[in-house]
């Protein structure tokens, strides 16, 4: 019988088994060798994104306000408002310029005004770059003595900047003879040595410097114009324009403190109207303003001017105005303007007879170097503006 060779077959698998490995090994080493390089693609990591963490809360209490922009804190956003400040009107909280209110002639600060006896500094001589904005408007009315057709102008000044959401105060300024509404606004005025002045400089300069709040000043006219004549206004007729026609035309188009141009919402912001005026616009600002108009206005400013004393005692202890407040009276005039003594006479007759008056609180006289013209106004016009708001 023949033998079978059982142990052949599993021989041959195994060798054909070690052969197929061998020319695995070489063809992988032959790959490798030549130019082509295939590699595993790499995995993709993915990185999740940050969550932002809430900012922490800083309330202004707990914020030590470690720097301001504009006055408003760069780390908490609290508003400084200004509580204290320096006599060199610098906030002690954020460092701003601050505009020094002085009641009874004193600042909370403990400065006084900064008067001046003679001729400002250059610069409010000068234009300003932060210029405020002239404007014109006239109405017709009626002369009343002559029952013929006026014209009535007024001048308006706003100031650089000027907000309609923000509120300003309110001067009305009258001027004198042989001037018009101009003369308080871009009118140019002679000063001194062929020098020309615009009063509007100075407003603008104690604005820009921060040495007053901005406010408006309308400046009215007392001259009747018919054609190229013109007339002067009666007291009666100026304080009937002054309170039916020109401030509530100022409350209608400009942003005031009177919520409407009704007469009751007028005197209800009093406290942010003033009237003032030069020479015959003195003698206005006592007979229209304080006797006819003081529901309306509360401050007055008196240069080189003249008056009754006797009515405007009167009319101040009057049952009808007993009752309103007289916040600021400031009358002023030259050392050797003509003027000087009846402006005088006025202000110490009146005030020890006013017991709403006192003189050093409320009520003010000063006297500058100069004569009855437009110096002596520039200079008490900018130691008034620092006293009237």
């Amino acid at each position: 019988m023949k033998r079978e060779n059982r142990g052949f077959w599993p021989l041959l698998l195994v060798l054909l088994l070690c052969l197929g490995v061998g020319v695995g090994v070489l063809a992988a080493r032959m790959q490798l060798s030549g130019t082509e390089v295939t590699t595993e693609p790499t995995a993709v990591i993915v990185t999740p994104e940050p969550t932002e963490e809430p900012l922490p809360v800083i309330l202004p209490e707990d914020c030590g306000h470690p720097a301001f922009e504009n006055g408003v804190c760069v780390l908490c956003g609290y508003v400084c408002e200004h509580p204290f400040h320096s006599t060199e009107g610098e906030c002690l909280r954020c460092g701003e310029k601050v505009v020094h209110h002085y009641v009874h002639a004193l600042c909370s600060c403990g400065r006084i005004p900064d008067y001046h006896e003679s001729l400002l500094p250059d610069r409010f001589y000068e234009p300003c770059e932060e210029a405020g904005t002239i404007l014109s408007w006239s109405f017709e009315t009626t002369d009343w003595s002559r029952q013929m057709p006026v014209t009535m102008k007024v001048g308006f000044y706003l100031p650089y900047g000027y907000d309609p959401g923000q509120k300003y105060n309110v001067l009305v300024l009258m001027h004198g003879l042989r001037t018009t509404e101009e003369s308080w606004l871009g009118l140019p005025l002679p000063l001194e040595n062929d020098r020309e002045i615009q009063m509007r400089w100075i407003y603008d300069r104690m604005i820009a410097e921060k040495i007053i709040d901005p406010l408006i000043i309308v400046s009215a006219s007392q001259y009747l114009y018919r054609g190229e004549d013109f007339y002067k206004s009666k007291y009666e007729q100026m304080a009937y324009e002054l309170q039916n026609v020109i401030l509530p035309y100022t409350v209608e188009n400009f942003s005031t403190w009177a919520e409407d141009s009704s007469p009751e919402a007028i005197s209800a912001a009093r406290e942010h109207f003033a009237l003032g005026g030069n020479s015959w616009g003195s003698y206005f600002t006592y007979d229209t303003g304080m006797c006819q108009s003081l529901p309306y206005f509360s401050r007055f400013l008196c240069f080189s001017g003249d008056a009754n004393t006797g009515w405007i005692v009167e009319q101040l202890e009057s049952p009808a105005l007993r009752d309103y407040s007289v916040d600021l009276y400031y009358a002023a005039a030259g050392d050797y303007d003509v003027a000087l003594k009846g402006e005088q006479s006025v202000f110490y007759t009146v005030v020890p007879l006013v017991e709403r008056l006192v003189d050093g609180e409320n009520a003010f006289f000063h006297v500058c170097q100069g004569g009855h013209d437009w110096a002596t106004w520039s200079i008490e016009i900018y130691n008034a503006l620092q006293l009237v708001f």
